[in-house]
């Protein structure tokens, strides 16, 4: 039977085939269980978001009409919350509850500012918030976008009031332990990575076997375990993102000899740095993460005289025309590597880790940023830019115009504010991080189109997917922007980030 957690605990202690039934969390359908690999074995929403009035009033008719004299729950957040409630209601039908990601009180504050979003951009804010929930299981996201996303938004969008329900179940307290009836099992799982329910806050239910997941996110469902105990989703996640990076060198690597001539908008987030670069005679050690063409490595290179400076890409032909660049300085030691591997490795102390425009590209960033604090001296500083979410949208609105919605622009990848943000103060609960648009004008779509070549800063499928855009794509786009009152005029996300390790 499956249990969508395979090898991280047992179903049940006597490993008996009572049916499963899953609950999804807040604002999906039943079927995102699908994408932990196998089909739960029974899930009691189908076509529309989980409800929980609903449920709780019709859950037991339920399983009388499919059969089911006793059943466990797998319950993902919010259907955590659920699974409680049912497991208090139908006592002897309930046997076992499994709680994922659970978290033990959402703050009203929370709350109000979620009902004030979903009031004033529902589609956009819940876009954002899947997204959260499946930071860590790339792979897995971009099927749910390909494949449920839509869904999800189409049935929150038919019944407003069944988010609000959701919430509402969140507001309220939760149920006593002594509700449970006698000899249900409850186990709850919890990963580290989880942004939605940090770790910090998650559920203690007394009495319960507690499963904490190094590497876990939020859509904890998915973390099924091969023979040797890695995470089949993170497997097949990581043999993606190789994929994907070794595309975004080859592209770096072409545009080497170009970048400069066409990086402006790197250019401008490189000012935005050195605003905030104070000298420091003290510092003695410097790294650079994505050093591209050595603009921000002379930079340092000038701002701090004392310090040895390890700048690292993984396009060798980024790093020659930094050696040329930097005049192969003493201080200065140049690394083919890539920097989320170099960062997992690392065992060196730094006084400064910097990078400009670089981290919108790594897979997994909170652990990157986990690894960059550990790698800091106390006192030692991060400072970095890295491009958002809503980069680019008016690229992004052409092109799902032209193409039915199925080709968008790479910056969808990215992360909002509200996800960094979220990121970056839980390993340094000071930093900032400052948010800009800058806005870049380009006399027609060849120039536009030619500013990523250029640049090589397409990223995973590019903003136009030349695999996809056809001759037709590109007449129509042309169209599209000759009719918008702004003409080719880009803009660009960007975060500063400044933190500090105490």
């Amino acid at each position: 039977m499956a249990t969508v957690i395979t090898d991280s605990y047992p179903p049940s202690r006597d490993d008996s085939r009572r049916p499963v039934v899953f609950l999804p969390g807040w604002g999906f359908t039943g079927r995102v269980g699908i994408l932990g690999g196998e089909d739960p074995a029974f899930c009691p929403v189908a076509g529309g978001v989980l409800d929980p009035d609903a449920l709780a009033a019709g859950f037991g008719a339920w399983l009388d009409r499919q059969g089911i004299e006793q059943c466990e729950i797998i319950g993902w957040s919010l259907g955590g919350r659920c699974a409680l409630e049912l497991a208090r209601l139908y006592p002897g039908r309930v046997t076992a509850v499994h709680l994922l990601a659970v978290r033990a009180a959402w703050p009203a504050g929370e709350l109000a500012d979620i009902r004030a979003e979903l009031a004033r951009q529902p589609q956009d804010f819940l876009r954002s918030f899947y997204r959260k929930c499946f930071l860590g299981y790339r792979a897995a996201y971009r099927r749910f976008q390909r494949e449920l996303e839509e869904e999800c938004l189409a049935a929150a969008e038919r019944a407003p009031e069944v988010l609000a329900h959701g919430l509402a179940l969140l507001a309220a307290p939760m149920p006593a332990p002594e509700g449970l009836p006698a000899g249900c099992r409850v186990v709850a799982v919890h990963g580290r990575r989880d942004v939605i329910a940090p770790v910090e806050q998650r559920l203690r239910w007394p009495g319960a076997e507690e499963r904490l997941l190094e590497h876990g996110g939020h859509a904890i469902f998915l973390e099924q375990k091969t023979g040797d105990g890695r995470s089949k989703t993170e497997d097949r996640g990581r043999r993606t993102d190789d994929n994907a990076k070794e595309g975004i060198r080859r592209r770096f690597s072409r545009a080497a000899a170009t970048y400069d001539a066409h990086a402006d908008v790197q250019g401008r987030t490189l000012a935005l740095l050195a605003e905030r670069l104070p000298p420091d005679p003290a510092a003695r050690a410097v790294l650079e993460l994505g050093c591209g063409t050595g603009n921000w490595t002379r930079r340092l290179l000038d701002n701090f005289p004392h310090a040895h400076i390890t700048a690292l890409d993984f396009s060798e032909a980024m790093l020659r025309q930094t050696r040329e660049k930097c005049l192969n300085s003493p201080r200065l030691e140049l690394l083919c590597r890539e920097g989320e591997e170099f960062l997992a490795a690392n065992r060196a102390a730094f006084d400064l880790v910097t990078a400009n425009a670089t981290l919108q590209w790594f897979s997994d960033l909170p652990r990157s940023l986990t690894a960059i604090q550990a790698g800091l001296q106390p006192g030692g500083r991060l400072l970095t830019t890295i491009f958002g979410r809503r980069s680019m949208p008016e690229l992004d609105a052409g092109l799902r115009a032209v193409s039915g919605g199925g080709l968008r622009v790479a910056a969808r990848n990215f992360v909002d504010y509200q996800q960094l943000q979220a990121m970056v103060t839980a390993v340094f609960p000071a930093a900032t991080v400052e948010e800009y648009f800058l806005n870049r004008r380009f006399s027609d779509l060849g120039e536009l189109l030619r500013h990523f070549r250029y640049t090589g800063t397409g990223g995973p499928g590019r903003p136009a997917d030349t695999a996809a855009f056809t001759t037709r794509h590109y007449r129509e786009l042309s169209r599209w922007f000759a009719g918008q009152p702004h003409g080719y005029r880009i803009s660009f996300q960007v975060f500063l980030v400044q933190a500090q390790k105490e």
